[in-house]
């Protein structure tokens, strides 16, 4: 198992996360069990690779940005996806068009290249199709209230 360095306990220590909480966020039973590289990055090639041994690591502030960015998510999509389910029970019209623009900013905050979204194709979440492929993603689960990357089609 790799052992973190201090300079990338205490990046992660900065941004509010223990050593095991890293770890278990990228799929490890904690820290002792961390097989990504030292500096912190989740590519067990990162020094080396991605920087030399004398360079600071620009993965790790990246990667935990990225992280806070999926919450940042996952808490407006639990917003849109109450406001969807509300809009469903109270059936207004009104009420149905403030769920789709929240739907919408949604879109286009976090999913900018979609070509189109729906709150209403799959009872699992919010889906959208992007430019890349006629696939169908689930990009939000509503039943484990975050974001997704499920390939629905």
């Amino acid at each position: 198992m790799t052992q973190l360095t201090s300079e990338a306990r205490a990046t992660l220590r900065n941004a509010g996360f223990t050593s095991s909480q890293w770890a278990r966020l990228h799929g490890y039973s904690g820290a002792t069990d961390w097989r990504g590289d030292v500096c912190g990055c989740t590519d067990d090639r990162c020094i080396g690779h991605h920087h030399d041994a004398t360079d600071a690591c620009g993965c790790l502030p990246a990667l935990i940005e990225d992280h806070r960015r999926q919450q940042r998510a996952s808490a407006a999509g639990r917003e849109v996806w109450a406001a969807h389910v509300h809009a469903t029970e109270t059936g207004t019209e009104e009420d149905r068009a403030t769920a789709g623009e929240l739907a919408s900013s949604w879109i286009t905050e976090y999913h900018p290249n979609a070509i189109s979204h729906s709150l209403t194709e799959s009872p699992k979440g919010i889906t959208c199709r992007n430019h890349w492929n006629e696939t169908t993603w689930l990009i939000f689960d509503a039943e484990r209230g975050q974001v997704s990357t499920e390939a629905m089609s």
